[in-house]
């Protein structure tokens, strides 16, 4: 009978536990990725020849739902913001380019291709990135200048939630514009924040301290 009631005692104490983990990590799921400044521009205009191959099939972009990135226009020149600390992945998504480009945060670096060989779906991620603009920039064979977050040479399409966005970059081979040269996707997984884990913990305290003392009443009574 004790054994039994253990049982059911510590199945209730794990949903319990449970859904205070999903509080906790709902309440920081809302960290956000912004766009500051740059310029709205068409990308489906013949000023703009925007046609990258993709890793991902560009129609399922528009056909998610709260995560659907709109491929019709871009900011040129805006910054990309982190406004809370989260985890942060880059993945090469698409590239169409003569020039060998390459992705660079930190010391890594993502490149659109090795010689002949497409580098696509290739990713990078970083833990814990505080809240301040993302540190990354594009190089090419081209040029020796690292085109930086918020370059003119740059363009941001963003998810609808906040949660990813598409960097494209320009690097004007033959002197075209069409932003299509490598597209890095940026997406966000949250990290809890320490106030929220020290909920987590006393909550979880709170749940063990009940179920000890039901256990203790149960003995009793055995008795």
């Amino acid at each position: 009978m004790i054994t039994m009631f253990r049982l059911k005692t510590l199945c209730r104490t794990l949903c319990l536990a449970t859904g205070l983990i999903l509080t906790a990590g709902a309440a920081s799921a809302a960290t956000p990725l912004s766009a500051l400044g740059g310029t709205s521009t068409d990308l489906l205009s013949s000023a703009v020849s925007f046609n990258p191959k993709w890793f991902d099939d560009a129609s399922s972009f528009a056909s998610r739902s709260a995560s659907s990135f709109d491929l019709s226009s871009m900011l040129m020149g805006a910054s990309l913001l982190l406004t809370q600390p989260a985890n942060v992945t880059y993945t090469l998504m698409g590239f169409e380019a003569g020039f060998n480009n390459a992705f660079v945060s930190g010391t890594e670096q993502l490149i659109n291709r090795s010689g002949s060989t497409s580098q696509l779906g290739t990713s990078m991620s970083f833990s814990h990135v505080t809240a301040s603009p993302l540190d990354f920039g594009f190089l090419s064979n081209g040029s020796g200048t690292l085109f930086a977050n918020g370059s003119s040479r740059t363009g941001l399409v963003m998810s609808h939630d906040g949660q990813s966005a598409l960097i494209l970059f320009n690097d004007m081979y033959s002197g075209d514009i069409d932003f299509d040269d490598m597209v890095i996707r940026v997406s966000i997984s949250a990290v809890p924040e320490p106030e929220m884990l020290g909920m987590l913990l006393a909550g979880l305290c709170l749940v063990a301290a009940g179920a000890r003392r039901r256990l203790k009443r149960m003995g009793t009574l055995a008795v």
